[in-house]
């Protein structure tokens, strides 16, 4: 299962809920059947039975959830999809889950570290990468990521100088 957004809260007193897809093409929205909510580990699956754009969110009905304080208790979740529900990504694009797990690699081939987490800024992503217990925030930019090989979960980067210090945290 992918993690594809959150649930952020209720909406409506009738067990809708207002849902944040963390990148909005990720997902087959007409082909969005059922999601998976929950966190790791404990999963359960909803029949979607109304499913609206809301501007930069969404409003979804769930099947079983008909209650202000049913759709409260899921607030905060994650929303899952099975892998094969997702919109091939296009040559050259990443979809951010992608990349976690990927080696940060120098041009010369020196591993600086494992992505753990991408975070989503409005200026661009940041891939955060452990260097030995430290996290560093390197911008996911062609500029400076300068290759992605996926099927190796391999990243080259060609950071500026200092940045790899400069973001140590």
């Amino acid at each position: 299962m992918i993690s594809v957004g959150k649930i952020l809260r209720s909406q409506g007193n009738r067990g809708e809920l207002k849902l944040r897809f963390y990148d909005n093409g990720l997902v087959e929205l007409s082909a969005c059947r059922t999601l998976f909510i929950g966190k790791e580990g404990e999963i359960k699956e909803f029949r979607v039975e109304f499913f609206a754009r809301r501007g930069k969110y969404f409003q979804v009905k769930l099947a079983g959830v008909d209650s202000l304080a049913e759709a409260d208790s899921l607030a905060g979740l994650e929303v899952f999809v099975p892998p094969d529900s997702l919109k091939p990504s296009a040559i050259g694009h990443y979809y951010l889950f992608e990349l976690k797990g990927c080696s940060a690699l120098s041009l010369q081939g020196e591993l600086i570290g494992k992505v753990v987490d991408v975070l989503s800024i409005p200026a661009n992503d940041l891939l955060v990468i452990d260097r030995d217990g430290k996290e560093i925030f390197v911008p996911f930019h062609e500029s400076i990521c300068r290759k992605v090989d996926l099927v190796k979960k391999e990243i080259r980067i060609d950071p500026p100088a200092g940045l790899l210090d400069l973001n140590e945290t």
